[in-house]
This record gives C-alpha cells, sequence and structure tokens, in this order.
C-alpha cells in the first residue's frame, strides 16, 4: 500500500509560476498565485482541466484560452509528481 505523500515545495512553486504566467527573466509568481498553488494542485490530480483553468482564470463559470493553456501545463507536470492526494 503506497502512502500519500506531500507536494514538494519545487513543485508548488512551479504550479504557482505557471498560473502566475512565465515569461523570461520571471523567477517568482505573486503572492496570490503562491496561495492558490495548493487548491490548483489538488484541482490538476483530479484531471479536472476545465474546474483548474476556471480556479487559475478566477472565472466562476469559464476560463480564457491563456488560462486552459496554463492548465494543461500544470495537469502535464502533475502527471509526473508523485502522489500528492
Amino acid at each position: 500500500m503506497s502512502t500519500p505523500t506531500t507536494p514538494s515545495a519545487e513543485l508548488l512553486r512551479e504550479v504557482a509560476l505557471i498560473a502566475c504566467g512565465r515569461r523570461e527573466g520571471k523567477t517568482r509568481s505573486c503572492r496570490s498565485c503562491a496561495r492558490k498553488a495548493p487548491g490548483l494542485l489538488s484541482i490538476a490530480t483530479t484531471g479536472a482541466l476545465d474546474a483548474l483553468a476556471a480556479a487559475i482564470c478566477g472565472s466562476l463559470s469559464s476560463a480564457c484560452q491563456d488560462c486552459r493553456s496554463k492548465a494543461e501545463t500544470i495537469t502535464g507536470i502533475t502527471l509526473d509528481a508523485p502522489c500528492v492526494a
């Protein structure tokens, strides 16, 4: 039986940076995105892309294309991460 592990600080930082918007020279996310990272990661592990994109975008019903792309990226990196449930 495997035991769940807590997400690494590095993984949370990566999720926060993706949600905040990666660009050249940017190495850290804003505080708001850093606070949202654990919740975003939790959503990402379920595979619910629409819900993740909406959480990133801050929209109650839908998300913009940029946030949908961020959600896909975050979901992709969580596939390689150890269990974070």
